[in-house]
């Protein structure tokens, strides 16, 4: 009676195994087909190999504001990228890295917070 179990078992075993190990097949109909080796795969001309990207920031000064904070460039999780002591009435150009997913960024100076657009790697501060 257990001899009977475990030939049961080893015909279930291999029969899965069997069914398991199928070839996979690719549906050329769509324009995909299966690369041969590594160095056949092409990735797309718009695929972003990076995953950081460097914005530069520009910071707009106000006129006869004589305003001295801190300024805080963070992400939505509150993530610090850039930290600065900053006179008001003062520009600045510099440039940050941040990971390639950030599109908006937020500006916190003197208790003033405002949300940063980061386009094309250009990101413009101002306090107006």
């Amino acid at each position: 009676m257990k001899t009977n179990k475990i030939i049961l078992a080893t015909i279930i075993s291999i029969s899965l195994t069997g069914i398991a190990c199928k070839k996979h097949t690719i549906n050329k109909e769509n324009g995909n087909t299966a690369a041969a080796k590594f160095s056949d795969i092409k990735a797309p001309q718009t695929f972003k190999w990076s995953t950081l990207n460097t914005v530069t920031v520009n910071y707009a000064p106000i006129a006869n504001d004589a305003r001295i904070s801190t300024l805080r460039i963070l992400d939505a999780e509150g993530h610090i990228y850039f930290q600065k002591l900053q006179k008001a009435n003062q520009a600045f150009e510099a440039a940050i890295e941040v990971p390639g997913h950030i599109q908006q960024l937020e500006m916190r100076y003197a208790g003033v917070k405002k949300p940063i657009a980061v386009t094309n790697g250009k990101a413009t501060i101002s306090l107006k």
